[in-house]
């Protein structure tokens, strides 16, 4: 083993070590993750093509070691750790996806070893894919779907005999630039913006249960004035609901945006579920969401795998009186003024807010976490890929949501995971139609007030018992 040149782990990936340190669910850093492309595949060639991706990915030889307290990192040349084929003719869809769930749910060792399982799938209905089951400590859901684009990529010269595709940018080059970071006049600028962002009167805790969550903090506390919640749980077991948004409804929101010229998909829905939260904590103004931002600006940063993947802190005071548009323009520049100073992870933005406002690194302000990566894979020759993503069967929050392609055809699948002892099982569906209500009525009616929005209804369990 040679460990000789150490870096210091990134930012994502402190933040992914302390969430593991919370919980005995040690399965918390997979990513489980299948990919089918549509037309004829030949098996053999893309277990060879999946294998000669790996080679060009030096995310595939990322290793940790801990010396002392502290864990390092290293590379070594990429390998496998398992590459086999599962074939599921003459089984079910459900059998092909427990297999999924149970790879998804066993810890992989961190220390030393390579942190990817790779199974070309052979799925009932005789389509040939992927299926992966990988680390976030190397790899973020951003790098995942590019690595499925370079196989898909790899595979088309194999078969048509062309040129391999351009090689892979070098994260581990990626990670020698971020380690000069911290002595940058970039990162003075950043402290000094987020210092700016957190200052003044504290965020206040806006549950996805409802508005009761914070006052049972409160009374914990003993303190009627609270502003935050709990934010760390070592009951962490989780489930997945998801839900799409069909094609008919994600055309209606990209004219909209056209007619506006406005350039994000994503603010909507920040709006959508913003509101939501508004809504069940008392038509309350003051929200504040944690966003998770990719960090690829670059083409070099976009190609590149790895994980750089941080949440950011997005908070929006709005009056009742401010229109359904304004609140998508007040979006847009608080995500333009973050997005600025992205660099910073997301452990100093804590300090930051820890020493400004006084709460405790357990407790929290942002009730979820949102993720927005509508990204279609499409092969070389146009063959539309259908991407789904598993639960490993635990969570670090106890809600979060990541917006993703669907199926290639324009649609959206939202993934909504939840830690189960924490959030009621029927809170995931109230949140997504609740939020697809506000969005419609937002679009087909910019002028609608943040106070009529308010008013639109959500739906509550029959019997809920708190």
């Amino acid at each position: 083993m040679d460990t000789d040149e150490l870096y210091p782990l990134t930012e994502s990936q402190k933040l992914i070590f302390l969430a593991e340190s919370y919980t005995t669910h040690k399965q918390l850093m997979n990513i489980p993750t299948s990919c089918f492309l549509e037309g004829e595949i030949d098996t053999s060639l893309m277990m060879k093509a999946a294998a000669a991706a790996v080679l060009r990915n030096d995310s595939f030889g990322i290793r940790f070691v801990k010396k002392g307290k502290e864990n390092l990192q290293y590379f070594v040349d990429p390998q496998i750790l398992l590459l086999e084929e599962k074939d599921f003719r003459g089984k079910t869809d459900v059998d092909m996806e427990d297999f999924f769930y149970s790879v998804g749910r066993k810890k992989m060792a961190v220390y030393g070893s390579p942190l990817c399982k790779i199974y070309v799938v052979i799925s009932p209905e005789e389509k040939i894919g992927l299926f992966i089951c990988i680390s976030h400590l190397i790899m973020d859901s951003w790098s995942i779907s590019m690595f499925y684009k370079d196989i898909a990529d790899v595979y088309d010269s194999m078969k048509n005999n062309k040129p391999m595709p351009a090689p892979i940018p070098s994260y581990r080059s990626l990670l020698k630039k971020g380690i000069a970071y911290p002595a940058s006049d970039k990162h003075r600028k950043d402290i000094e913006y987020w210092e700016r962002e957190m200052s003044g009167d504290p965020p206040i805790y806006t549950h996805v249960n409802g508005a009761y969550m914070l006052e049972k903090w409160r009374r914990f506390k003993r303190d009627p004035d609270y502003r935050f919640g709990r934010g760390v749980y070592f009951r962490t077991t989780a489930k997945h609901a998801i839900f799409m948004v069909e094609k008919k409804d994600v055309d209606e929101m990209l004219a909209f945006l056209e007619k506006q010229s406005l350039p994000s998909l994503q603010a909507l829905f920040f709006v959508g579920i913003r509101m939501y939260l508004a809504i069940v904590n008392g038509r309350q103004k003051d929200v504040s969401i944690l966003s998770i931002v990719a960090r690829r600006g670059t083409l070099e940063e976009k190609l590149a795998g790895g994980t750089r993947a941080i949440g950011l802190p997005l908070r929006t005071v709005m009056e009742e009186d401010m229109s359904f548009l304004d609140a998508i323009r007040m979006v847009l520049e608080k995500q333009n003024y973050i997005y600025r100073h992205s660099d910073m992870g997301t452990m100093e933005i804590y300090g930051i807010m820890h020493k400004n406002f006084g709460y405790k690194p357990y407790e929290t302000c942002f009730p979820l976490h949102i993720a927005f990566q509508p990204v279609a894979l499409v092969g070389k020759n146009g063959e539309k890929a259908e991407t789904k993503w598993y639960c490993n069967g635990a969570a670090a929050s106890d809600f979060s949501i990541s917006i993703m392609d669907g199926d290639g055809t324009g649609a959206l699948r939202c993934y909504y995971e939840y830690q189960d002892k924490q959030i009621k099982k029927y809170i995931p569906g109230n949140v997504h139609r609740t939020m697809l209500r506000v969005i419609m009525a937002g679009i087909r009616n910019p002028d609608i007030t943040i106070g009529d929005l308010l008013s639109i209804p959500t739906e509550s369990e029959p019997s809920e018992t708190r």
